[in-house]
């Protein structure tokens, strides 16, 4: 596997062979490459959100069909092959007027992972952190230096020969260009061409000096600030960050797509509950009827039309509030994905394609645990920054030490005393013939001892708590995801049971209902009993669109606990980045100018439709 740092650890390597040979220091192994290879393995499992089969821990059981129709199971499976099963009625005819789309839940995520403006904002993070990065990396980058001073001085003076005042001419011209280089030992090299000119005139007479002067210098701390291990850490440190970073990012995605994935199931639940309310409103709408046509012929009670009556009323206004609860749901699901073609009215209604996942699943608690525990970005985030926690222990105790640093420095010099020419002084520079050109050096070495350190040990002290806590809250978080990832397994298994309890509700209050009407038409039962019977499957019937709704939840959150969506294809965030929709975020439609309750009004029904929306169904294989 290539290792991302390799040219940074080859030309630090480098570097550290020429100091050692220039200062004599032994080089050893850096444990900062331990730290490099945590924070790569810690990346490399970043960027996708992984599929929760992967983990093993998860196996499919037997359909719901299975269970309650195991006769027809290869029956059902070939239909399921041969045709689609036809959609449910649509919203629009049922409820207000307006368009509708059919969206599956992959679908769902995807346009909410691309216009969302809360992942917009926080895909930004890694980015700002990888920056940080940038900026540690630069503090080794050589800098160019150049200085360069022309001057004119003109003082009086006095020519004793002449007994004349004159004026006494000093023209200067110094030009030092220099390289600066960091080492990452922690010292620094400058390269520097010193190249000065001096001209004097007075009263006629000139004279002059020129002076090149190339010179190498160092200074090299040998214990505080010193080492490749302390120099580095702020770079190591920026990219535990940076992994903090992606880690956090990818939660929060998950956390948002999971909010997506519930507010879809929600209206799931809406447009299953306004379709029973219409189906119960029907049936109560034609016992109403049939009972009045009873009672113009004679039989019944005129009790009995009134009592349906009153149930027929309260019928109607279960379905107002259904048909509510379904705009307030689509709504939810439009502000998670905020398409800018889906205005937030009701100009625009959404019909979920996804049918619910109704089987069992068999649970290997150990597997699931573990896979959380390697999933989840909160937990490697906490690893990322346990890391950078370390590291600053390292360069805390760094800075215990001593001061001591050394210092040298090595000038060649080029003279030209009899003319003003930088070119014969730079060719007197190798001209050994002459001694006044012999070089200069020095060397020595700086100490400073702070007298009780209490600075330092304070800031080692406190690294070293840092660190601590950093474990502390992994283990914690880790405990934290395991009762997480428990808690799902128990809410599914309940949820399963929910589900089985809700179909036989229904399938006795269906009972119940046709015998409770055919005894009501034979005079054995009062309008009561039928109007309870009709009740009663209207709440059995929501009861059961409502567990299978919490068991999509429970799937999505069981998923979700282990860093994982359900599906079979992960989802890659890196790319997802539009920073057109945050620098002009025109995400949602101007709502339209009529109430849609209304319908659309007469003078404008002949110009002008309803707004539509232009977003068509993506051609992707539905993944549930």
């Amino acid at each position: 596997m290539i290792n991302p740092h390799l040219d940074i650890l080859a030309f630090r390597r480098s570097r550290a062979v020429s100091l050692v040979m220039l200062l004599g220091f032994v080089g050893c192994a850096s444990p900062l490459d331990t730290d490099h290879e945590d924070i790569r393995t810690i990346k490399e499992q970043l960027g996708e959100i992984r599929v929760l089969g992967e983990s093993k821990g998860l196996t499919e059981g037997k359909s719901l069909d299975s269970i309650l129709n195991p006769d027809t199971e290869d029956d059902r499976k070939k239909q399921d092959q041969l045709q689609i099963e036809e959609r449910l009625n649509r919203i629009a005819d049922l409820v207000k007027p307006g368009k509708t789309i059919d969206l599956t839940l992959q679908e769902t995520r995807r346009r909410t992972l691309e216009h969302n403006l809360s992942i917009q904002a926080v895909l930004l993070d890694p980015k700002i952190a990888k920056q940080a990065v940038r900026l540690q990396q630069a503090k080794f980058e050589n800098t160019f230096n150049l200085s360069v001073t022309q001057s004119r001085t003109v003082s009086p003076g006095y020519n004793s020969v002449a007994r004349r005042n004159i004026d006494v001419e000093s023209d200067t011209f110094v030009a030092v260009p220099s390289v600066s280089v960091p080492l990452r030992s922690g010292g620094d090299l400058t390269i520097d061409w010193t190249s000065e000119s001096y001209l004097n005139s007075s009263g006629g007479t000139d004279s002059g000096l020129a002076i090149i002067q190339p010179g190498v210098s160092i200074t090299q701390p040998i214990l505080r600030d010193a080492g490749y291990d302390y120099n580095e850490s702020s770079i190591v440190i920026a990219q535990a960050a940076e992994a903090e970073a992606e880690a956090a990012t990818q939660f929060s995605i998950l956390s948002t797509l999971l909010a997506a994935e519930t507010a879809y199931w929600n209206v799931y639940l809406a447009t299953e509950t306004l379709a029973v309310q219409k189906d119960i409103y029907t049936y109560t709408k034609k016992t109403l009827d049939d009972t009045r046509l009873q009672v113009n012929a004679g039989f019944g009670s005129i009790s009995s039309v009134y009592n349906f009556e009153v149930t027929l009323s309260s019928t109607v206004s279960n379905l107002i509030s259904a048909e509510d609860n379904l705009a307030t749901a689509i709504r939810n699901l439009k502000s998670m994905m905020q398409i800018p073609e889906l205005s937030l009215d009701g100009s625009v209604i959404i019909t979920p394609s996804t049918k619910p996942i109704l089987r069992t699943y068999d649970f290997n608690t150990t597997l699931l645990v573990d896979a959380a525990v390697r999933n989840r970005a909160d937990l490697l985030e906490l690893e990322a920054e346990q890391i950078a926690a370390t590291i600053e222990v390292l360069a805390a105790k760094n800075q215990l030490l001593p001061e001591l640093d050394f210092m040298a420095s090595y000038t060649l010099n080029g003279f030209d005393s009899n003319g003003r020419s930088l070119t014969t002084a730079r060719q007197d520079l190798f001209d050994g013939l002459r001694t006044a050109n012999e070089p200069g050096f020095s060397i020595g070495v700086m100490a400073s001892v702070p007298l009780g350190n209490e600075a330092a040990n304070a800031n080692y002290q406190s690294a070293l708590f840092s660190r601590l806590q950093t474990i502390a809250n992994t283990r914690q978080q880790e405990v934290t995801v395991a009762t997480e990832v428990l808690n799902a397994i128990d809410s599914l298994e309940f949820g399963w049971e929910q589900i089985l309890i809700a179909r036989y509700e229904v399938a006795a209050a269906n009972r119940n209902l046709e015998a409770m009407r055919t005894l009501f038409q034979m005079g054995e039962r009062n309008s009561n009993d039928l109007a309870n019977a009709i009740n009663l499957l209207s709440r059995a019937r929501i009861n059961s669109a409502t567990q299978d709704s919490d068991y999509q939840i429970a799937l999505a959150n069981l998923a979700a606990a282990t860093g994982c969506l359900l599906g079979h294809a992960g989802v890659e965030w890196r790319d997802a980045s539009h920073l057109e929709l945050l620098e002009a975020p025109q995400t949602l439609s101007p709502p339209i100018p009529f109430d849609v309750a209304d319908g659309i009004p007469p003078a404008s029904s002949s110009k002008e439709e309803a707004p539509s929306a232009t977003v068509a169904p993506v051609p992707v294989t539905n993944d549930e």
